[in-house]
Parts: structure tokens; C-alpha cells; sequence
């Protein structure tokens, strides 16, 4: 083949992925792929240009498979990258083929060896040698590896090392969107350890630095003149996901008469979407701009009051809080303690998530409500509760349908401990990891070393979409902790299943006192570990008390402020109006 043609469909492809048009793209790796292995089929033949043509169209063709998730062609993909495999980003590209494939523990075993990198002996950090192959890499490939890496520690349960392994990618990234998606992930990851609080806030005050370099909108209140409120709400999570659960009074019962609803989407839709989207004052889809462009549109709007609900959570929106397109602007719902961005001027809280050292962690002022920060509204119909199982087994059954990366070690010690004090209890546990082999067999030795247990006190789930009804087999849901649950506390307590929690004091560690107390079940909180099993153990011992809040939990839920939307709005609303009178004030 003519260089200068190879050359100019080379270019082409590179322009293509760049857009990230990956259709195009892949016919066009089709076309050359045919007309250099018809001109000859020996690799050592093939003239120089076009050997590294076809590596590098190799490496096109896997990452095409990667980003649209073609699992019909991850085998032809690996195969195409065998002889290049010696190169670092091809064994990076095979590694995160095998990832789609589900092959997790490949992946695992591929990039430790490969790259000569592991996970600290006690879980907590990442050990690289300095002379590891992975020092050796480019930076676009040193952050992918760390990425991946990072990815495959959490889902195996090794959170601090998945924490350390994104500071890192976002120390060695030198293009600036990715360091601060990096580093986002760096603070998510960091709550699923126990850190102190002055070391939480310390993590999250460094993600300011990294928008040093944007001048963010001018706002003066002749722009802001409007007879109703401007309330913008920006997401990814307009659709059915746990957060909906969470913000869908703020979308279908504000006061209309003195309220706009403006609704910046940054992700999927669906048919809830298409409701909100019917229902709202305003609606823009603003996944794929880059930040400054989203940043425009809000204020072109002019907004007057910009809720986030995703903090530093996946496909968050933090680079576009970072532009100040409002002139006040409110992290919550979605994040549980400080973005650490300071153009972010408040965060939505409650009365029993803030204490008299909370303010101190926060470089955002706290927009305090006086019964809950959030409300709890079933989009779906969900069933009925049933009696408390224990009534027919004999004995009672714990259980956590939690995230699994939330279950450490410390956990699985306090719920040994009050498995020990209930005597024939058996644990009912669901994740995803439980589908991977090698993540079964991990989990059942902790539970076995850890906790005590004889493998038929315990059943491990793989997790499924429409899991409410095993709730009909656990008496007691037991909640996790520095991390506690959220969605699936509300779901147990919607189902008639009462859930113990422990509260540390922090801020994102209290939410599940919120949540009980908000309800009335100030019983199922407790302060310390010690407390935490003397409360379980104490309602494992009651049947008749267990039976009857199964069957009239759901109704103190329903009649508490966690459901009561109205009451949330109007609360929510008078938060609202009094942060913007400040804002009037002071400017």
C-alpha cells in the first residue's frame, strides 16, 4: 500500500476515535485491515510502515470493542493483540478486554504482573517499585493502568488500595479533565475507609487547587430579577437510579406560584426523564459538553439557586459548579461530605447529621433543614411487607443487601460477634461480587476467619434488579459502617425490616441515624460497637416486637417527615428563599 495513503487513513481513524465516532471508525478499521493482510498474509513480511499499521490498528480495534462494549468480538480483539503483547498498552488493552469479559481475576493476576505492581499486604495501599514497568510508561498509560487497577481493588474489597491507586493516576495524568476525574474518585473512595474527619476534609480540600486556572461567571442582581425563583438542578441521575428515590419531591411537587424548576441532565434518559422533562419548567441534556459549555448554558438561564446532587460521585458535575454559573450554588442528596470546591457555597444537611465540629469540615456553609435533608418517594410500586420469618423459622436472620466494598473487616467482626450472641442465627448477604468465582471464595474464607461462621449459617447472593422480596427472609438488616447505606436502608425500612446502624459522629457516617430518627426508631441507633450489638442482639430476642414492626413499619414510614413531601418542600423551599435573601444582601 502507498504510504502516503496508509499515512493519510491512519490520520483519519486517529480523528475519528478522537471524536469519539466509533462506528465510522470501526468501518474504517474494517477497510484498511482488508487491504493489508490481502497485500500479505506473513507479519514478518510485511513492510515496516505497515507492520506498525497493523499494530496500532490492533490497539484501534481494541479499544473500539471496549468503548461500545462489544463482548461478541473481546476474543477476536485479544487474538489481533497477541503479537504486540510485550508492549505496555497492548497488555494494558488485553487487561481491560478481559475486564469486559468479566474475567476479573485475570485482570487482577494480568496487571500485577505485567506491570509489577500489587496491593500492600494489608490492603491499604498499592506497592510500585521503582523500577517497575509501570514507572517506565507513559502517563496516558500509567493512569489507565492505575484506573483499572483501581477498579479491580474495589470490586474485590480492598477500597483503600482502589483510593491510593487514584491519587496516584491523578498525580501522574497530565491532562487536566482526567486528573480531576481521577482525583473525584480518589474522595469517593476514600468513605469506605475509616479516616478521621480532619483527614476526609484534608483529601477533599486539594480538588480545588485543581481549577486554579478558570475565571468563573460575574453575577449581579439585575440579572436576577425574576418574578419566580430560579431553582436549576444538575445530574446524571434523571432516570431510574437510587438518587431519583431521593429528589423526585423536588422535581414534581415544587411550589409553582413561586418557584422554576430548570433541570440540566448529564446522563442516560428514560421514561422517568420523560416525565420529569414534561413536568419541570425547563430541560436541557448537557452530557458530552465540555464543562464551560454546560457552564454557558446554565447561565445564559440565569439561574438563580444551582442544586447538584452528585458531588464527587461518577460522571459527576463539579467542573461545571467550578465556572459558577449561579451566583448561589448547593451541593447534597448524592454525597455526603465536603466537595472541597469552594465555588460550591452550600450543603444540604440536616438537624441529625451536624454536630458543633461538622461546620469545621465543610468549606461550604451548611444549609440546615430541621427534620430530614432528603425525601424518600417509591417511583415503583414495590410489595407488600410480610410477618417477620423468624415466626415460622425459629430463628432469626440478619442480613445486608449494602454495597459489598462496604462490608471491611470491622464489620464482619461486630456482626461475628452478634451472630455468636444469637444463638442458630443465620446472615443473608447480595452483591455482584458473588458472581465472580474468585470474589465467592475470597468473601466465604473472610466470613469463615473473621466472623466464625459454619458455611451453612450464611447464603451469599449475586445481585439482582428486583430483590425486595428477599427481604421477606431477613428479620433484622444489619447496616454497615464507616459507610453506611442509603437507597437499600430505605428499601429494608420500606419492607418491613427494621435496620440497626451505627453512627460515628461524621457527617456521612450519621446517615442512617437521620434516617432512623426521622422515622422514630431512635432504638435501632447506636454510637459505639459495643451499642450496635447490644441493640441487635437485644431486638433478636423479641419475635413479637420484630413481627409487629414488619408489618407496621411501612406505615411509620409513610407518616414521618422522610415521606411526608409536602412538609419536605416547604422546608427545602424556605432553605431556599433564605440563602438567596443572603445573596441579595450582600450583593
Amino acid at each position: 500500500m502507498n504510504s502516503k495513503i496508509l499515512k493519510n487513513k491512519r490520520e483519519k481513524l486517529d480523528e475519528l476515535m478522537s471524536q469519539r465516532n466509533y462506528d465510522a471508525a470501526y468501518n474504517l478499521y474494517q477497510e484498511l485491515h482488508s487491504e493489508l493482510t490481502q497485500e500479505s498474509a506473513e507479519l514478518d513480511s510485511q513492510p515496516a510502515l505497515e507492520k506498525d499499521t497493523l499494530r496500532y490498528m490492533a490497539q484501534v480495534f481494541a479499544a473500539i470493542v471496549i468503548e461500545c462494549h462489544l463482548k461478541d468480538k473481546i476474543s477476536q480483539a485479544i487474538a489481533e493483540l497477541a503479537p504486540w503483547q510485550h508492549l505496555s498498552y497492548s497488555a494494558l488493552l488485553q487487561a481491560r478486554l478481559l475486564w469486559l469479559a468479566d474475567r476479573k481475576l485475570e485482570t487482577w493476576q494480568k496487571l500485577e504482573s505485567d506491570f509489577q505492581v500489587s496491593a500492600t499486604p494489608d490492603g491499604n495501599g498499592i506497592n510500585i517499585p521503582q523500577n517497575s514497568i509501570l514507572r517506565k510508561c507513559d502517563d496516558f498509560t500509567q493512569e489507565l493502568v492505575l484506573n483499572l487497577l483501581g477498579h479491580i481493588y474495589k470490586f474485590y474489597c480492598l477500597p483503600e488500595a482502589a483510593a491510593q491507586c487514584c491519587r496516584l493516576a491523578s498525580e501522574v495524568v497530565e491532562y487536566l479533565p482526567a486528573k480531576r476525574v481521577e482525583y473525584s474518585n480518589y474522595l469517593f473512595d476514600s468513605h469506605y475507609s475509616f479516616l478521621s474527619p480532619q483527614e476526609y476534609f484534608q483529601r477533599h480540600i486539594g480538588f480545588d487547587a485543581l481549577f486554579a486556572d478558570i475565571k468563573p461567571f460575574n453575577h449581579s442582581k439585575d440579572r436576577h430579577g425574576h418574578e419566580k425563583l430560579r431553582i436549576g438542578y444538575i445530574s446524571s441521575d434523571f432516570r431510574l437510579h437510587v438518587v431519583l428515590l431521593f429528589i423526585w419531591a423536588m422535581l414534581t411537587k415544587y411550589n409553582r406560584d413561586e418557584f422554576e424548576v430548570y433541570c440540566f441532565s448529564n446522563g442516560r434518559e428514560d421514561q422517568y426523564s420523560q416525565y420529569i422533562q414534561e413536568h419541570t419548567d425547563f430541560w436541557c441534556n448537557i452530557h458530552g459538553m465540555a464543562p464551560q459549555a454546560a457552564a454557558q448554558v446554565i447561565y445564559n438561564n440565569e439561574i438563580d439557586i444551582l442544586v447538584d446532587f452528585g458531588g464527587h460521585s461518577e460522571n459527576n458535575c463539579l467542573p461545571v459548579l467550578a465556572y459558577k454559573p449561579a451566583p448561589v450554588q448547593v451541593c447534597g442528596i448524592g454525597y455526603f461530605a465536603t466537595t472541597g470546591l469552594k465555588a460550591v457555597d452550600y450543603f444540604l444537611t440536616d438537624t441529625y447529621l451536624v454536630n458543633d465540629n461538622t461546620a469545621k469540615y465543610f468549606v461550604e456553609d451548611l444549609l440546615v433543614l430541621p427534620h430530614s435533608h432528603f425525601c424518600y418517594v417509591p417511583v415503583k410500586e414495590k410489595p407488600q411487607p410480610q410477618p417477620a420469618p423468624c415466626l415460622e423459622n425459629g430463628y432469626i436472620t440478619f442480613g445486608s443487601f449494602n454495597n459489598l466494598t462496604k462490608v471491611n473487616d470491622t464489620v464482619l467482626a461486630v456482626w461475628g460477634e452478634i451472630m455468636r450472641q444469637v444463638p442458630d442465627s443465620r446472615l443473608i448477604l447480595k452483591g455482584s461480587l458473588f458472581y465472580d468465582e474468585a470474589g465467592r471464595a475470597l468473601f466465604t474464607e473472610k466470613i469463615k476467619n473473621i466472623m466464625g461462621l459454619s458455611e451453612e449459617s450464611f447464603q451469599l447472593r449475586g445481585f439482582s434488579g428486583d430483590y425486595l422480596t428477599e427481604y421477606y427472609e431477613m428479620d433484622i438488616a444489619l447496616d454497615t459502617f464507616p459507610y453506611p447505606g442509603g437507597g437499600t436502608t430505605c428499601d429494608a425500612l420500606y419492607m418491613g425490616v427494621p435496620v440497626i446502624t451505627y453512627g460515628d459522629g461524621s457527617h456521612g457516617g450519621n446517615f442512617g441515624v437521620s434516617l432512623l430518627a426521622n422515622i422514630g426508631l431512635q432504638d435501632c441507633c447506636a454510637f459505639t460497637a459495643e451499642d450496635y450489638v447490644a441493640k441487635a442482639v437485644l431486638f433478636a430476642s423479641d419475635y413479637e416486637l420484630l413481627n409487629a414492626l414488619h408489618l407496621g413499619l411501612r406505615n411509620m414510614m409513610q407518616q414521618s417527615p422522610v415521606m411526608d413531601q409536602k412538609l419536605y418542600m416547604t422546608e427545602l423551599e424556605q432553605g431556599y428563599k433564605e440563602i438567596w435573601q443572603k445573596w441579595l444582601q450582600q450583593h
